[in-house]
């Protein structure tokens, strides 16, 4: 039985597209792609989590930036979603529209994707997939739920909002 269902959740096909936590430039000398959270990314990380899963959006798949700061963001939401299936995407890193959409084509038809990037991507992904232009500030996540006329905007949850 998928988690959803075990949660009382709709299996409807749903995406969330979240931004990752809040990183340090503390080391000049580390490349972008490996630049770790910041204190207030390590804090945010989890509450977000707990956010999604009071909502019952618990992702069953999760796609992750290769990045360390997304890495380190999926890290701190790891006591909610411990147990969904993680995929490293390198592809994801600085990724526009277009090589987005190639690394959703093969999400399942039902049950709950997160795709953990970067920004500008993320608020473009939301932007191409609903109509809908969202700020997402560091560990922002849009919840989009798929219907016959595309996807709808079903919340967002921005960190300072909570």
């Amino acid at each position: 039985m998928p988690k959803s269902e075990r949660l009382g959740v709709s299996a409807a096909r749903r995406l969330i597209v979240m931004r990752h936590a809040k990183s340090s430039w503390d080391h000049p000398g580390l490349r972008d792609h490996d630049r770790p959270l910041n204190p207030r990314g390590q804090r945010d990380a989890p509450r977000m989590a707990d956010a999604l899963a009071e909502r019952g959006w618990g992702p069953e798949l999760i796609l992750v930036s290769s990045a360390t700061r997304t890495r380190e963001t999926l890290e701190g939401m790891s006591h909610q979603f411990g147990d969904a299936t993680t995929e490293i995407r390198p592809g994801i890193y600085h990724a526009g529209v277009h090589d987005l959409m190639l690394e959703l084509q093969d999400m399942p038809e039902e049950g709950t994707t997160m795709i953990l990037g970067h920004n500008p991507g993320s608020e473009m992904l939301v932007n191409h997939l609903s109509g809908q232009w969202h700020v997402m500030p560091t560990a922002a996540a849009v919840m989009l739920v798929a219907s016959a006329d595309g996807w709808t905007v079903e919340e967002v949850l921005r960190p300072k909002e909570l």
